[in-house]
């Protein structure tokens, strides 16, 4: 009778054996929020501002010199100088320009005195750069020349010493068993 009480218990509330049922709603509306999230971030886009078209933007953008540059710059304010009208109309458009390159990540070098700043920091660091190798051939070549005065001297007592192991070798053959002292001439002098 028991047993009876416990399994209709268990089935109002939404038990099956040892486990619970999972209600299908819930499972169904979950499943169809998560597919709406994905579908809604994929059209989503993040941190992205198109400013140029993208045929533009695909194009790599040619280096201009510094020098070059700075010419533009000075052209620049001269115009602004002579023609305040016509410069400041001018100088809006460029600063629009700037503007969106600055935006699409192109670097925007308008301030003549920048230029000039950074045309100087780059000499000197060229200058640096130029010192620093010449230390490094000069300590390269210090090594090299002690290295071969170093082979040079090692040949040349390599030399000396095989020298003296012959002159030791020589006197070693002279000296004669029996008798005191090398060899002072022939035995027989003839004189006998």
């Amino acid at each position: 009778m028991k047993m009876k009480q416990r399994e209709d218990r268990n089935v109002e509330r939404g038990f099956q054996g040892n486990k619970r049922k999972r209600g299908n709603a819930t499972d169904d509306l979950a499943v169809k929020v998560k597919k709406d999230a994905a579908d809604t971030s994929k059209e989503l886009v993040f941190g992205n501002v198109i400013l140029q078209d993208e045929e533009i933007q695909g194009k790599k953008k040619i280096k201009v010199s510094k020098f070059k540059e700075l010419e533009r710059a000075k052209k620049l304010e001269e115009l602004k100088k002579k023609d305040p009208e016509k410069g400041e109309a001018f100088a809006r458009k460029q600063s629009w320009e700037a503007a969106l390159n600055r935006a699409s990540g192109i670097k925007v070098h308008d301030d003549p005195k920048l230029v000039q700043k950074s045309m100087k920091k780059e000499q000197k660091r060229r200058e640096k750069n130029a010192e620093k190798w010449k230390e490094r051939v000069q300590t390269r070549d210090q090594l090299k020349a002690g290295k071969q005065q170093k082979r040079s001297e090692n040949i040349a007592e390599r030399i000396q010493q095989k020298k003296m192991r012959k002159i030791a070798k020589r006197e070693k053959k002279l000296l004669r068993p029996g008798f005191e002292g090398g060899k002072e001439g022939f035995m027989n002098n003839g004189t006998a």
